[in-house]
């Protein structure tokens, strides 16, 4: 989707910025003179094809009250915002298009402020409900720059569609430094790490695994008795590269924050400095649908420096 449009408020800047830097319509984009929005049948019957046919691909934006040129945007085209409401608009899609579109967004953007110079953007998501039909009894989706019919497989096919996970590295959760332990000539400083993760999707997800890489050596990792964690992995592969590993022992539902691990996390203190403004933590968590990976120095994860803990 466009940056431009992918955000909480959308002001007339950025409609004219679409204008400015000849934004190209796609699978995700379309746009609609004035006339695309008028109040009679066929146009209605329109409407419903062209809303639902993006809820049934991958959504996007469709921007009624703007002229195209090549498929690119090429200037204003605005709609009386007193006749062709908001709320019309609304009751069109909803009476339309079955089953109901859930998340659907319209976005009045008043030019100079001025309701008789309105432009509608339409935000329509990637519907979990697909297939969705017609008042007609027909069954579209976005090809090219076209709202088209589909094929009869392809219906069937939407019926299997499911809600994706999405799980994203959330935080890492550092306690101040734990203890000291004597080892030889030398000590180690201990600080407790608790690593969390998050669902953003819409769909539980069971099969999730979190990776640590260090590109260090001189560390050491012990666990509190009473925590018991059985999902730990502690690795060496080849060139030395060091991986600490958590795998999920319980489901994740939409919008939860997860603490999939927790580690005594320490260092030598003879080359803690020396490891602290070098090392590096490689995140990679993953998941059913996808992979999530984050890099961060040490330093940061420890949330200190080498003087303050000396």
């Amino acid at each position: 989707m466009n940056s431009i449009l992918d955000k909480d408020i959308i002001t007339e800047q950025d409609i004219e910025s679409l204008i400015t830097l000849g934004v190209e319509e796609s699978i995700n984009l379309d746009y609609k003179a004035s006339d695309s929005l008028e109040i009679n049948e066929g146009r209605k019957t329109e409407i419903a094809k062209d809303i639902s046919a993006f809820a049934n691909s991958a959504g996007g934006y469709i921007i009624y009250g703007m002229n195209e040129r090549d498929h690119k945007a090429s200037s204003l085209s605005p709609i009386d915002g007193s006749i062709i409401t908001k709320e019309w608009l609304e009751q069109v899609i909803q009476t339309r298009i079955q089953r109901k579109l859930e998340g659907l967004i319209i976005s009045p953007i008043r030019i100079q402020q001025d309701i008789k110079k309105t432009i509608y953007v339409v935000k329509i998501p990637e519907s979990s409900l697909a297939p969705h039909m017609t008042s007609n009894k027909k069954f579209y989706k976005r090809y090219n720059f076209e709202s088209v019919q589909m094929e009869e497989y392809e219906v069937r096919n939407l019926y299997n569609r499911k809600e994706k996970t999405k799980l994203v590295i959330d935080n890492i959760v550092t306690a101040t430094t734990t203890e000291k332990e004597g080892r030889g000539l030398d000590s180690i400083t201990y600080w407790k790490l608790s690593f969390q993760i998050q669902n953003i999707g819409k769909a539980v997800e069971k099969d999730y695994k979190l990776t640590i890489g260090l590109n260090f050596r001189d560390y050491s990792i012990k666990f509190d008795p009473l925590r018991n964690d059985k999902n730990f992995n502690h690795s060496v592969t080849g060139d030395n590269f060091r991986v600490i590993s958590f795998f999920g022992v319980s489901a994740i539902f939409p919008d939860e924050v997860l603490t999939i691990g927790h580690v005594d996390f320490g260092l030598l203190d003879s080359t803690r400095q020396q490891t602290i403004e070098k090392g590096v933590f490689r995140l990679r968590l993953l998941y059913t649908n996808g992979v999530d990976e984050m890099k961060i120095e040490l330093g940061k994860v420890l949330k200190t420096s080498a003087q303050q803990s000396a």
